[in-house]
């Protein structure tokens, strides 16, 4: 049996770029490049395309591919999925979401991004019920920062059990930088990019 696609799911700035970077660090192939893993056909597909959606997840069988929003942008059913879901902090993801749109971060624009933020992971986690046998792996973003060794061990292991090849637990946690979970002040992507 081939080996399933790889869904690392979330909403925006929940440490899913962080995943990718520790798949493809460990020599899972992924879909998208270095260091968000955005560039890929998934982001640009129509969700109401079904064909063009079919035809991506076919081509992307046994690699990790980035899901932004899965209650927005659900893989077709029928394909098989091996499927990790991201969380984070309300407050610190709603911080993150506002800076990166360069939008005002007063405590009135925070609060209505959390709430956004709160109802749409409740959405997102019920769509990820409904990719593939509806089992995901949930693993917060502070999590990820606080225990990158555990929790790459962690996602190793969900991953390995499926694909049936180690990953390299040591090399995922490499790619954890240390440094609190709360939001940064600027964007570790641009840093991360001067350094690719």
């Amino acid at each position: 049996m081939a080996s399933p696609t790889i869904i690392v799911a979330g909403l925006g700035r929940c440490g899913s770029s962080l995943v990718m970077q520790m798949l493809a660090a460990a020599g899972a192939p992924c879909v998208g490049t270095y260091p968000d893993f955005e560039d890929a056909v998934s982001v640009l597909l129509d969700p109401k395309d079904v064909e063009a959606q079919r035809a991506f997840y076919e081509a992307a069988k046994g690699r990790a591919v980035k899901l932004l929003d899965p209650h927005l942008n659900k893989p077709p059913i029928g394909l098989d999925y091996r499927n990790i879901f991201l969380s984070r902090n309300p407050a610190e993801q709603a911080k993150s979401m506002l800076k990166l749109l360069g939008m005002t971060n007063n405590r009135r624009a925070r609060k209505s991004m959390e709430q956004a933020v709160r109802n749409d992971e409740t959405r997102a986690r019920l769509a990820m019920t409904k990719i593939g046998d509806g089992r995901y792996l949930n693993i917060p973003f502070e999590n990820l920062i606080h225990d990158p060794e555990h929790t790459a061990g962690v996602i190793a292991d969900w991953v390995r059990t499926w694909r049936g090849q180690p990953l390299n637990v040591d090399r995922m946690a490499q790619c954890v930088r240390s440094r609190p979970a709360s939001c940064l002040p600027y964007m570790l992507e641009l840093e991360l990019l001067a350094h690719a």
